[in-house]
């Protein structure tokens, strides 16, 4: 563990608290997550052997007065533990709007569990391609980078469309607290300059204070100067990988951790994706699976969503999975194949109350199959794809924690559960995002020459 206790972050959703937890992992630390949050006997039992505890969450995918109940709990098990840092880990294109997975609501709740206090928001991680300059978030795109409001992704989002790329002005539209700025200029000089910067911001006692990056190494001095200041008091933060990135190796450093020796990664035969996520980027991915001969299964969400006709559509494509992969063909099951995709469309004209939840039926429908494939044809390695999606797919299984087993070359990570149950210890999930991820992804994640441990 690390001096003055762990480092714990809560994860708005399951593939981002991954991306969070490889941060970490890749600095050489000993990390866990949780896939719920545990009582305090269950954290303690691991917290001598861990540099970092994380629970993966669900509050992106959450109203406002939902979000109290799911994150509460997380925060208030960080406070027990000890922690030296607490982290909010969210999306890197900050997804969220005022009425689901609201930014603003966390550092509200943050702020009542650890103290009314400036919240440093350091959403930016310039390795996956997103940047912070003078406020504004910027994200790539192919071989272009785009303002956020203007990105070709996240200004169509299906969940939270971003229509403005001011992250000051944005959590404006989410909490009554000020936001302050510390600028490049600042973040660049480093050492005392940023510490001074991060002074003056904070004394106007704003309720966050964004920070820009522009490269890794300003990451590198902002975890640096948050690590001094998480000495004096524990420090909460809102923050993507970018931040665990920097911290991890700023721990590495001053700490002298070392992780633990692990398995390495094999082959695997036939894989399963269950995919949620409407992203191009996944789009791509699904075709390329199919271009390379994968069974496609398309799963009718006009049927998922009655009641009526969901048994049976379980029934029929699981029945269908099954087969393909008993007979040694890799699966894609995919609820949409793109932001444009007829499907989208014939959702919303069912005219769903609000108490519906497309993600949260579709997780269930995941978790199912996920647990008929390992069960039923020997699956060790399969890959969830969305963020939702994946994040209440997760919480379906039967496993209670997981660690990064190897990282994907052109990104994502594989994970391996921790359960109680042995059917299901030590199975493989590839948890990814609707954006992450090189065309073949899929096909890839098949190979142990794609994972690097």
């Amino acid at each position: 563990m690390s001096p003055g206790g762990p480092v714990c972050f809560y994860g708005d959703d399951f593939t981002g608290a991954t991306a969070h937890l490889a941060g970490f992992h890749e600095a050489g630390l000993n990390a866990l997550m949780f896939l719920r949050t545990p009582t305090l006997a269950q954290a303690q039992r691991h917290l001598a052997d861990e540099d970092v505890l994380g629970v993966a969450g669900i509050s992106r995918s959450l109203a406002p007065a939902a979000m109290d109940q799911e994150i509460g709990p997380a925060f208030a098990l960080f406070r027990a533990l000890g922690a030296r840092q607490a982290h909010y880990k969210i999306c890197s294109t900050f997804d969220s709007s005022p009425r689901l997975g609201s930014i603003g609501r966390a550092i509200e709740i943050g702020r009542a569990c650890f103290g009314a206090a400036p919240v440093p928001v350091v959403p930016a991680c310039p390795s996956f391609g997103r940047y912070v300059v003078f406020g504004n978030l910027y994200a790539q795109a192919g071989d272009a980078v785009h303002r956020l409001d203007r990105h070709p992704a996240m200004s169509r989002h299906p969940a939270t469309p971003m229509n403005e790329a001011d992250l000051r002005r944005h959590l404006a539209g989410q909490t009554t607290l000020a936001s302050a700025l510390v600028d490049w200029r600042a973040v660049r000089a480093g050492g005392p300059a940023l510490a001074e910067a991060w002074r003056e911001a904070a004394a106007g006692d704003p309720g966050a204070v964004v920070f820009d990056t522009l490269e890794d190494a300003d990451l590198d001095r902002i975890a640096a100067m948050l690590w001094e200041a998480s000495a004096a008091r524990p420090l909460f933060c809102v923050a993507a990988q970018g931040l665990a990135e920097g911290l991890g190796r700023h721990m590495a450093q001053v700490t002298l951790a070392r992780r633990r020796a692990q398995a390495g990664i094999a082959d695997a035969g036939p894989m399963l994706v269950l995919s949620g996520s409407a992203a191009p980027q996944n789009a791509v991915q699904i075709e390329r699976a199919l271009a390379a001969g994968w069974e496609g299964i398309r799963v009718d969400m006009a049927r998922a969503l009655s009641e009526t006709d969901r048994p049976g559509l379980a029934r029929e494509v699981g029945e269908a999975m099954l087969a393909a992969l008993r007979g040694g063909r890799s699966v894609v099951a995919y609820t949409a194949r793109g932001p444009d995709d007829p499907a989208i469309g014939q959702v919303r004209g069912l005219g769903l109350s609000e108490d519906v939840s497309v993600a949260a039926v579709t997780g269930l429908l995941f978790a199912q199959w996920a647990r008929l494939a390992v069960q039923g044809a020997g699956l060790g390695r399969l890959v969830l794809a969305g963020g939702d999606t994946s994040s209440l797919a997760m919480r379906g299984l039967d496993a209670y924690a997981l660690r990064i087993a190897a990282i994907a070359r052109q990104g994502g990570r594989l994970c391996r559960l921790v359960s109680d149950q042995d059917w299901l210890d030590g199975v493989e999930v590839m948890l990814k995002g609707g954006q992450v991820g090189g065309p073949d992804a899929f096909v890839d994640a098949a190979r142990a020459e794609a994972w690097r441990v």
